[in-house]
């Protein structure tokens, strides 16, 4: 029987991996408690303290504890909220579900981030639009601003983290 998994490369060990070329430097992060609300946005921001607008792409989202937006009615939370919302059905109108290690997130900085968000995705990097969700190198993604770190964060499915780190590999090898 052939063996798939030899071609493909080994995934990088996400604790040390750091990829510098092109005038980009993007690492792993990894992020407390980050979890999907859904329903009634505004009562889950009273109730957690947070903005229920939410980042949108390439919008800014700011401390340890803040929102992204996923939709017109969910958001992606980040952060500890165990203090303030349970998980499950709120009585307030909107469900909270901890997603765990669901997501791998890249912090990605440089002068050369502006030529790579062109070549990845089709949107104006000007004018993000409310909504996070973006198609990132052909395949769904979160982008937003971080401060006060002053990075993009960039956040794929788990299982596409190791293709995406590829693909920056040979596309930033091509640029610089």
């Amino acid at each position: 029987m052939p063996d798939h998994a030899a071609k493909w490369a080994a995934a990088p060990d996400w604790d040390n991996a750091v990829l510098d070329r092109g005038g980009v430097t993007m690492r792993s992060l990894s992020l407390p408690d980050m979890a999907l609300v859904s329903g009634d946005l505004a009562a889950f921001g009273r109730a957690a303290g947070l903005d229920a607008q939410g980042a949108g792409a390439l919008g800014l989202a700011q401390g340890d504890r803040y929102a992204v937006r996923l939709a017109r009615d969910r958001l992606l939370a980040v952060g500890a909220l165990s203090e303030t919302v349970a998980e499950g059905w709120n009585a307030s109108g909107f469900a909270l579900t901890l997603i765990g290690g669901a997501d791998h997130v890249f912090a990605l900085a440089g002068e050369g981030v502006a030529a790579l968000l062109s070549r990845a995705m089709a949107i104006d990097p000007d004018n993000g639009g409310p909504c996070a969700a973006v198609g990132f190198a052909g395949i769904p993604a979160l982008l937003y601003r971080h401060e006060p770190s002053g990075h993009l964060r960039l956040h794929v499915e788990r299982g596409l983290a190791a293709y995406l780190w590829s693909w920056m590999e040979t596309v930033l090898a091509e640029t610089g």
